[in-house]
């Protein structure tokens, strides 16, 4: 186990963008395969193996390339270390990101089914604000933390560790208005 995690550390050294963008979309996949087998107890006829397959493609594609680029901008915008500039980061990403990462979420899963805008547009006022709140409930300590004694590589393996939970979260919330429940 050790080795795997040396050899985790130095790829995120040596192609830090590639293996973060590959780490959450793998999250992002097993976070969804959580959601749908552990709190929608589906079975493997009735998995949605296509849902799960966009889930990973969202987190590739889009998730893992923004919060890397917005863990990077950080790093520069806060130039200083210590627990002010945790704090200060902890401050910016919770009033900046969080409400744009959430705002964009919800419409590039429903994109990624292919949802009419109109439906896009209900499931964000539906879940929208719900989901920021709960965000707050947990987020600021783990980034407070994170940016704290985290080395920047590692940060987004931190958050896509927290967010394993927390994208089932958002993975059950995003499909619970679109799919019909599982057969018993």
């Amino acid at each position: 186990m050790a080795g795997l995690w040396r050899g985790y550390v130095r790829l995120a050294q040596v192609y830090p963008f590639r293996t973060q963008v590959g780490t959450t979309g793998v999250l992002f996949l097993v976070g969804d395969a959580i959601a749908q087998v552990g709190v929608e107890r589906r079975t493997l006829q009735t998995y949605d193996y296509a849902r799960t397959a966009r889930m990973s493609a969202v987190g590739l594609i889009w998730v893992g390339p923004v919060l890397r680029t917005w863990l990077v901008t950080l790093e520069r915008v806060v130039v200083s270390t210590g627990p002010t500039a945790a704090l200060k980061k902890m401050c910016l990403d919770q009033a900046l990101m969080a409400p744009f990462f959430l705002g964009m979420f919800y419409p590039v899963v429903g994109l990624s089914r292919w949802d009419s805008w109109e439906d896009i547009k209900q499931l964000v006022k539906k879940e929208y604000l719900s989901t920021l709140f709960n965000n707050y409930k947990l987020w600021p300590a783990v980034q407070l933390a994170n940016f704290y004694f985290v080395p920047l590589n590692l940060r987004l393996l931190v958050m896509n560790i927290v967010a394993l939970g927390w994208n089932t979260y958002l993975s059950w919330r995003a499909n619970i208005h679109t799919e019909d429940p599982p057969d018993s």
